[in-house]
């Protein structure tokens, strides 16, 4: 049921894992298996693709399918060269969860482009944005000399809005983005398209940013309304463990009941709060310590255990998503 499964999708494009004085995880390279007529990729994008997934499709001519599944994105370059190769291959893409950056470039590269129904239709997107450097500002330059405006727009067989692509190109920080959801299936106010600067304050939901009117097939990013159903959908979905109720204890950016104690406790919950979600946190039973961790499906299991570490306690979950799940008693 949609009820149990972990919601999916980033309002940022790094993946986060903290123990309140612990650093972010180190990312791993993006994983690559065939599954019958499927390719399914998902992680970020390190600039070996292109050879390894030639690789793969020169090995396996059944495959008909790339599924992109919870990539972040990564090196620019890569994302244009193996959109390409698909477009080239004429092969069908369908995002699985979320595709973000040059993810979405390579998303864009399918002759069809679809959405799959492997997660609940509220975190199933696709995140469009401009080019970023090491400290996570744009790079005007670099989106000109890509020709970043022009390549999507020709990818998406000219329907993409110039003047709508030259806002999201050219969004400040690397942490907002445009996200595309399937408009059949998802609707926030009648809309399925958000806006996200990544300097929102008012708001822990793609949902709470600014609504565009035109969706994901007016604009031509996905150009099929088939459902693709991953062949691996039943061994993930089994995978993802359940998420807990909410407790009614507190609102999820109520600071002032988090059973933290102290100021640097409490400035790693804000930092949780403006995660991606998935996302879980958990605090030990003296209140002294935390962890959380976002962007993955075991990020309930990650955080309890990076809390236990910290705290040599067992601890317990306090939100998970955009839920409070802790109870005093």
């Amino acid at each position: 049921m949609v009820g149990t499964w972990m919601k999916r999708y980033f309002a940022c494009t790094i993946l986060m894992a903290v123990a309140c004085t612990i650093t972010p995880s180190a990312l791993l390279a993006m994983e690559l298996k065939v599954d019958g007529n499927q390719l399914i990729a998902s992680g970020p994008v390190l600039g070996d693709e292109l050879e390894r997934v030639t690789k793969l499709l020169r090995s396996d001519p059944q495959i008909d399918t790339v599924i992109l599944r919870n990539s972040p994105g990564g090196d620019a370059p890569t994302g244009y060269r193996v959109g390409a190769l698909f477009r080239q291959r004429g092969l069908q893409t369908a995002v699985s969860g979320y595709c973000y950056s040059s993810c979405s470039r390579m998303f864009l590269g399918g002759k069809t482009r679809h959405f799959t129904d492997d997660y609940p239709p509220e975190y199933t997107n696709v995140g469009f944005h401009g080019h970023y450097g090491a400290d996570g500002h744009l790079l005007p330059e670099l989106v000109r000399r890509l020709g970043l405006k022009d390549w999507i727009i020709r990818y998406s067989d000219g329907k993409a809005d110039p003047a709508l692509v030259e806002r999201w190109i050219n969004i400040p920080r690397n942490v907002g983005m445009i996200h595309f959801y399937d408009p059949y299936l998802l609707q926030r106010n009648g809309v399925s398209t958000f806006m996200c600067q990544g300097d929102e304050t008012s708001t822990h939901s793609v949902f709470g940013c600014k609504p565009i009117h035109e969706t994901a097939f007016d604009l031509g990013i996905v150009n099929s309304s088939e459902l693709i159903k991953s062949n691996d959908q039943a061994e993930l979905r089994a995978a993802i463990p359940p998420k807990p109720r909410a407790s009614g204890y507190a609102a999820i950016d109520d600071l002032g009941r988090v059973p933290l104690r102290s100021e640097q406790a409490l400035a790693q919950y804000r930092r949780f709060l403006a995660a991606g979600l998935p996302r879980a946190f958990a605090v030990s039973p003296d209140h002294r310590h935390c962890g959380w961790y976002s962007g993955t499906d075991d990020s309930i299991v990650k955080a309890v255990t990076l809390c236990a570490k910290r705290a040599q306690q067992t601890c317990q979950l306090y939100a998970v998503d955009q839920d409070v799940v802790w109870s005093p008693n």
